[in-house]
């Protein structure tokens, strides 16, 4: 005995049909699809940002290829940066520009090792005659043959004299640390 279906049994059944076609359509394919694209637009900006990083490398990189040439043509050749370990030559360097001064004292502090840079700060104070012989004294230590930064400089005059500077202040050097790769 076979009943036939009522037409509210048959737009239920249909109805059915369509929320169960809708929700494989969605679990089987809409959702992977969508996932799939977020992860694809996701890679997409990876690639991009990895692209512009790689572009400003680039750019960066024949900057200081051009600038290199220009500081190579100059008629001058520009100062190398000493190997680690010069504190024997800086002496000599020091000794050599410190006497003309009246008198001069130097105090060295620690050095710090960086990757591949070695800052050896040198605390110095001396005495010249002049104004004009500090400042000559000075310009001898900045123009050094060795790389170096004045810093902390303070001038006063003696107590008690007319004449003369007393400068203070230190001298931080430069040298290479050379890597593994260098040898």
């Amino acid at each position: 005995m076979k009943r036939r279906m009522t037409a509210r049994e048959l737009v239920l059944l249909g109805i059915l049909a369509v929320i169960l076609l809708t929700s494989c359509y969605v679990m089987l394919f809409y959702l992977p699809v969508t996932a799939e694209l977020e992860r694809l637009a996701n890679e997409i900006e990876l690639c991009r940002t990895q692209l512009t990083a790689a572009q400003q490398r680039a750019e960066e990189k024949q900057r200081m290829e051009r600038e290199l040439e220009e500081l190579l043509s100059q008629p001058e050749p520009p100062l190398e940066m000493p190997a680690y370990d010069n504190l024997q030559q800086v002496m000599f360097e020091l000794n050599a520009i410190l006497a003309s001064t009246e008198e001069y004292a130097l105090s060295f502090g620690t050095v710090d090792a960086g990757e591949s840079i070695v800052h050896r700060r040198i605390s110095l104070s001396f005495t010249s005659g002049s104004y004009d012989q500090a400042k000559a004294v000075l310009q001898q230590l900045h123009d050094s043959m060795y790389r170096c930064m004045l810093d902390d400089l303070r001038l006063s005059l003696p107590s008690g004299q007319r004449d003369g500077v007393t400068v203070s202040g230190s001298i931080v050097f430069f040298e290479h640390v050379p890597s593994a790769r260098e040898g």
